[in-house]
C-alpha cells in the first residue's frame, strides 16, 4: 500500500508542478472567481414622466415658449429636460438680395443633480434665420425619447427636428441628436416628402446611410436618393452599438414629412 500511496503522491506532485507553473495564490484566485463570478450591476429601467409648466422647478430656465418638459432619475441624480422654441418672428436682417424674412429658434436644456442644486449637463440650440419664404423650424411631434439603451444607469435623450426655408415642394433638413451625459451623437439628412403621387417611399435600415451607398452619376437620381436618408454615421463611430441601431429606427419612424405641417 505504501509504495502505491508514494507513487500516487509523486504523480500528483509532478502534475501540480508541470504545465504553466501558475502561482498557487493565483490558482486559488482563479478558482474563487469560477465559483463566485463577478456580479454585473443591474441598471434599473428609466421611467420618465412628462411635466406640466407648473411642475417645472423655478431654477430651470426656459428660453422662448415651452414645448415639453420631462423628469427622470438615474445615476446623475434627478434629471429635468426642457425643450422650447422662439418664433417664427420678423427678422430685421436682410438677405443678400435685400429681402426681409423670418427667423425661428429651437432650444433644449438638460439639468441633473440634487433637487434645488441642478447643474446644466446639455445645452442645445438650432435655428433657421432670415428666411424670405416659408420657414420651418420645429421638433417633430412624438419624437422626443428618454432611454437607457446601453443599460449603464445613465439615460439618453433624443431630439428630432426639421429646419427649412423653401418656396417649393422640397424636403426639409432633418436632424437627430442623441445625448448621453452631455455627449452628442447626431445624424443629419433630409426628410422624405411626397412631391408627386408616383413618388414611393422605399428607404430602409439597409440603405438609409448615404455614405454606405455607391455614387450616382445622374444628378437628378442622386438628388432624389437623398430624400429620407442621412449623410453618414460618423458621430456614432465610438458609441455603444445600441445607439446607432436605435437611431436608424427612429430616423425612419419620423422621416416622412406631411404636406402642410
Amino acid at each position: 500500500m505504501r509504495p502505491l500511496l508514494f507513487a500516487a503522491a509523486t504523480f500528483l506532485l509532478i502534475s501540480c508542478n508541470s504545465g504553466d507553473n501558475k502561482d498557487p495564490n493565483q490558482a486559488m484566485d482563479d478558482t474563487a472567481r469560477m465559483r463566485n463570478p463577478p456580479v454585473q450591476p443591474h441598471a434599473p429601467s428609466i421611467e420618465a414622466i412628462k411635466l406640466d409648466a407648473a411642475d417645472i422647478p423655478a431654477m430651470v430656465k426656459i428660453k422662448g415658449k415651452l414645448h415639453q418638459a420631462w423628469k427622470w432619475n438615474d445615476q446623475l441624480g434627478e434629471n429635468i429636460l426642457v425643450t422650447s422654441f422662439n418664433g417664427p418672428y420678423n427678422d430685421k436682417n436682410k438677405t443678400e438680395d435685400g429681402e426681409e424674412g423670418q427667423s425661428a429658434e429651437l432650444f433644449a436644456l438638460h439639468y441633473a443633480g440634487k433637487p434645488g442644486e441642478y447643474k446644466v449637463i446639455t445645452t442645445f440650440k438650432e435655428r433657421e434665420i432670415s428666411c424670405p419664404f416659408d420657414i420651418t423650424a420645429g421638433f417633430i411631434p412624438g419624437s422626443i425619447t428618454i432611454t437607457d439603451l446601453d443599460k449603464d444607469g445613465i439615460a439618453e435623450f433624443k431630439l428630432q427636428y426639421l429646419l427649412a426655408c423653401r418656396s417649393d415642394v422640397s424636403p426639409a433638413t432633418m436632424k437627430l441628436a442623441l445625448y448621453e451625459n452631455g455627449k452628442k451623437y447626431g445624424l443629419t439628412g433630409l426628410s422624405w416628402i411626397r412631391y408627386s403621387p408616383e413618388f414611393k417611399f422605399n428607404v430602409s435600415e439597409k440603405d438609409v446611410n448615404l455614405a454606405a451607398l455607391p455614387p450616382l452619376t445622374d444628378d437628378t437620381e442622386d438628388m432624389l436618393r437623398r430624400f429620407g436618408r442621412y449623410e453618414n454615421e460618423k458621430d456614432f463611430a465610438e458609441a455603444p452599438v445600441e445607439f446607432i441601431a436605435y437611431a436608424r429606427k427612429e430616423w425612419l419612424k419620423h422621416v416622412m414629412e406631411k404636406m402642410g405641417e
